[in-house]
C-alpha cells in the first residue's frame, strides 16, 4: 500500500491478527497515535486502522482550529478515543498521554503509530501478532527506507545508532528512533513514572534504551518508510538535534550504574 493513494475500504471484516497458538490470554493491545500538524494525514489513514480491529487512541498534541475539531470529528465518528493537550506539550508527551488512557480503558500493550502516514500499515498484523507471542518483549520497527528520504535525515540517524551501541553494550546496530513500535504497557508506564524520560523528539531513543536496562528485550521487525512530498515534519534541526544530543550524554553517565546488570545479561 502506497500512502499517496489512500482508498476508503470496502466492507470487511476485522483482522483478527493476534488469534493464534501460544497467545497469552491477555494480551489487549490498542494503538496510540500522536497527532501534532498532521490532522489531514491522520484523517485519510484511520479508515485503513479500523481494519485491524484494535481500538484507536489519538493523542491532539496541541493542534490549532479549525484542525482540532475536525480530528476530534473523525474520531468521535469512528467511535474511537480522543485525547486532548490544550497546548503542544511534544510527542513523549503525548505518547505518555495516549499511555495512561490506554491503561485506564484496560489495555495491555500499545502500539505507536507516527500519524503523518510514512509507515506501512501493512506492517501491523506483524507487530500485534510478534506481541501476542512475545508479550515481555517490545516490538521494535527498523525503517526500510526507500528513494524518498532526504540524506541529511539518513545520515543523521547513525549518529543515534552510534550512542545506541554504546548505551545498550550492543555491537550491532539498532534503530531506536522509529515511531512505530509496541510497548508492553505496565514496563512503559512504570519507567515513565520513575525516570527522566524525553517528552519531545528525543523520546523513542530514551525510552528504548531505560526499558532495555530495565530488563526488557526486544524484536526487531522491518517497516517501510515513504517520505511523502509536502508533508510537514516536526523535527525542529537545532533544538531537537541539541536535545538528543543531551539525551545521549546523560544516558551514557547513567550506563555506569547499570553496567552490572547489563553485563549480567551477557550482551556486552
Amino acid at each position: 500500500m502506497r500512502y499517496s493513494n489512500y482508498r476508503q475500504p470496502q466492507e470487511r471484516a476485522p483482522l483478527n491478527v493476534v488469534e493464534e497458538k501460544n497467545v497469552v490470554p491477555d494480551f489487549k493491545p490498542c494503538l496510540v497515535v500522536p497527532c501534532y500538524r498532521h490532522v489531514e494525514p491522520l484523517i485519510r489513514i484511520l479508515p485503513d486502522l479500523l481494519h485491524y480491529g484494535v481500538k484507536i487512541i489519538v493523542v491532539d498534541d496541541g493542534n490549532r482550529e479549525p484542525k482540532a475539531s475536525k480530528l476530534r470529528e473523525q474520531v468521535a465518528l469512528m467511535n474511537q478515543v480522543l485525547v486532548r493537550h490544550e497546548i503542544n506539550m511534544g510527542k513523549g508527551a503525548a505518547v505518555f498521554s495516549g499511555f495512561k488512557k490506554a491503561r485506564e480503558l484496560g489495555f495491555t500493550h500499545v502500539l505507536q503509530i507516527d500519524a503523518d502516514g510514512q509507515h506501512d500499515l501493512e506492517d501491523i498484523p506483524t507487530f500485534l501478532s510478534l506481541g501476542a507471542q512475545n508479550p515481555e518483549k517490545m516490538i521494535n520497527g527498523t525503517p526500510v527506507y526507500d528513494h524518498s528520504v532526504p540524506t541529511c535525515r539518513r545520515l543523521g540517524r547513525y549518529m543515534t545508532h552510534l550512542w545506541v551501541c554504546v548505551e545498550l553494550g550492543k555491537c550491532r546496530i539498532v534503530d531506536t528512533m522509529c515511531g512505530m513500535r509496541l510497548y508492553p504497557l505496565e514496563q512503559a508506564l512504570g519507567i515513565m513514572h520513575s525516570r527522566h524520560v524525553g517528552r519531545r523528539m528525543d523520546f523513542d531513543t530514551d525510552i528504548f534504551v531505560r526499558m532495555y536496562w530495565s530488563g526488557v528485550d526486544f524484536l526487531e521487525v522491518p517497516v517501510n518508510v515513504k517520505y511523502s512530498p509536502g508533508t510537514c515534519s516536526n523535527f525542529r534541526g537545532f533544538s531537537d538535534n541539541l536535545r538528543i544530543s543531551m539525551m545521549h550524554t546523560r544516558l551514557c553517565m547513567e550506563k555506569v550504574f547499570h553496567y552490572p546488570a547489563i553485563r549480567k545479561r551477557g550482551y556486552v
